[in-house]
């Protein structure tokens, strides 16, 4: 057994003889001042040395304690932060299909000689936002292929498939699969007939062409349907005169009209019945 090998031994004895002499004069029961003097001189230093390290210990648990009560705080406020947007968000959605509803009101109070079902929109795809979309209501509720759709105050689609329970309506901006619609325009001189014949992407706007007059026609001047072919409902709203491009033929003029609905948001429609 070599030197260091001795020392070590002799420093645990000696622990052990310290620790036990000063368990055995602290106990209340005896008192022994030479020993309790070696005992305290040992283990003082010992205390000084352990000290700063116990009280940096302790003071780092207690803050990992503090980062930890902060983190379950932060993720309790992330909860209530959600919970309140989502709650915002819901009330939004009510408010705007509130709104249509009042829209649609409206139109049946404008045309009390016409007939509307009503429906709410139950799948509008991402995908195909501007294309179509599917409302809740079908051949259980009188719906049919080509009936008008109404929107947010304004003309909006077509019906082209219809189910028992449900109908897919073909949207006005769905510029490449476009419906042809007779239409009118209000001018001073008198109505200007013309074909609803397309969506212009760029500017937003229908197109207007194939009118039957060369009269002029203003900037803002109103755009309903025509019943001239007989088979559309007639005076439903379209939108307003927004452009209109200059040729040498004011027949072949094509007429940009901003509509009168708001594709963005549809909730509800109206389906006009002939």
């Amino acid at each position: 057994m070599n030197k260091l090998s001795k020392l070590i031994i002799a420093f645990f004895v000696f622990l052990i003889l310290s620790f036990s002499l000063l368990f055995v004069t602290t106990s209340g029961s005896h008192d022994i001042p030479f020993l309790s003097n070696i005992v305290s001189g040992v283990m003082t230093p010992i205390e000084k040395f352990f000290s700063p390290t116990v009280s940096f210990i302790t003071a780092q648990r207690t803050k990992i304690g503090d980062l930890f009560s902060t983190f379950n705080e932060n993720q309790e406020l992330k909860q209530s932060i959600a919970s309140l947007e989502n709650i915002s968000e819901d009330n939004e959605t009510l408010r705007l299909e509130n709104e249509s509803l009042r829209k649609d009101l409206g139109i049946v109070a404008s045309f009390p000689e016409k007939s509307f079902l009503s429906s709410f929109v139950l799948v509008r795809n991402p995908v195909s936002w501007t294309e179509q979309l599917i409302i809740d209501a079908g051949t259980e509720q009188g719906v049919v292929e080509n009936m008008l759709v109404v929107a947010n105050g304004g003309l909006a689609g077509i019906v082209i498939n219809v189910e028992s329970s449900s109908a897919n309506v073909k949207l006005l901006t769905n510029s490449d699969e476009f419906t042809k619609i007779p239409v009118k325009i209000s001018t001073q001189s008198g109505d200007i007939y013309g074909i609803l014949s397309g969506y212009d992407s760029d500017s937003n706007s229908f197109v207007v062409n194939q009118l039957n007059s060369m009269d002029e026609i203003k900037i803002d001047s109103n755009v309903v349907t025509s019943d001239l072919a007989g088979t559309t409902p007639a005076n439903i709203q379209v939108g307003k005169v927004k452009s209109i491009s200059s040729t040498s033929n004011n027949l072949n003029r094509e007429v940009f009209i901003e509509p009168t609905t708001d594709f963005s948001e549809i909730y509800s429609v109206l389906l006009v019945e002939e």
